[in-house]
C-alpha cells in the first residue's frame, strides 16, 4: 500500500458544542445557526452561574454546585425556552433547580415549577428543590414572584434572597428566589 492512494485530510479545530438537540425529535441543527438563549450559561457549562451558587451556598449551605442534567421544560427549546431545569450536584447531596425567566414567571407558572423542582428531586432522590427566578434590577416585574411567596408563606419578599423551607408533602428542602442582578452574572 501506497499512502497516495488514500485520501487523507488534516482535522482542523472543531467546536465543542457543534451541535443542538431539538428536544426529544432526535434531531440537531448547527449552533452557529442558532439565536443565544436566555438559559445558555445555566445549559452549557457544568459550573453554574457565581451569583446563583453564592446564594444557594449562604442560604442552603450548599457547597461547589455543578450541574449533572439539565433540559427545558415544555416544548421551547433554545433561544424560545422560558425556562430551564439542573440537576446539579453539591458536597451535600443531589439539588433540583428549575430556573425560570422574569418575563413569564407568573405565580401559576412558578407553582408549575416548584412541582416540576419537587417531583424531579424524588425522582433522582434530591434533598433540595430550587427555584430561581431570572429577573433584572426592576422591582415591577416582580409581582407574580411575590404572590408565589406569598402563597408558601412569605410576608415581605426582597431580591436575592434565598427563602427556604422543607415541603411538607415530600420533606424536602424548598427554596425560591429572585436573581435581580445582571443574568450573566445570576
Amino acid at each position: 500500500m501506497i499512502l497516495a492512494d488514500y485520501l487523507t485530510a488534516r482535522s482542523g479545530p472543531s467546536p465543542e458544542h457543534g451541535f443542538l438537540l431539538l428536544g426529544e425529535t432526535g434531531f440537531s441543527m448547527p449552533v452557529a445557526s442558532c439565536s443565544a438563549s436566555p438559559f445558555a450559561h445555566w445549559m452549557r457549562d457544568e459550573a453554574l452561574p457565581r451569583a446563583a451558587c453564592l446564594l444557594l451556598e449562604q442560604g442552603l449551605h450548599l457547597s461547589r454546585l455543578s450541574g449533572l442534567v439539565r433540559a427545558a421544560p415544555g416544548s421551547a427549546c433554545g433561544p424560545d425556552a422560558e425556562a430551564a431545569w439542573i440537576l446539579a450536584r453539591s458536597d451535600q447531596g443531589l439539588v433540583s433547580i428549575v430556573v425560570r425567566a422574569a418575563a413569564g414567571a407568573g405565580a401559576p407558572r412558578l407553582r408549575e415549577d416548584a412541582a416540576l423542582a419537587l417531583r424531579q428531586a424524588a425522582r433522582y432522590l434530591a434533598g433540595y428543590a430550587v427555584v430561581l427566578v431570572q429577573g433584572g434590577p426592576g422591582e415591577d416585574a416582580m409581582e407574580g414572584y411575590r404572590r408565589f411567596a406569598q402563597d408558601r408563606g412569605r410576608g415581605q419578599v426582597r431580591a436575592d434572597t434565598l427563602y427556604a423551607s422543607r415541603d411538607a408533602g415530600s420533606g424536602t428542602m424548598f427554596a425560591c428566589a429572585w436573581l435581580g442582578g445582571d443574568p450573566a452574572d445570576a
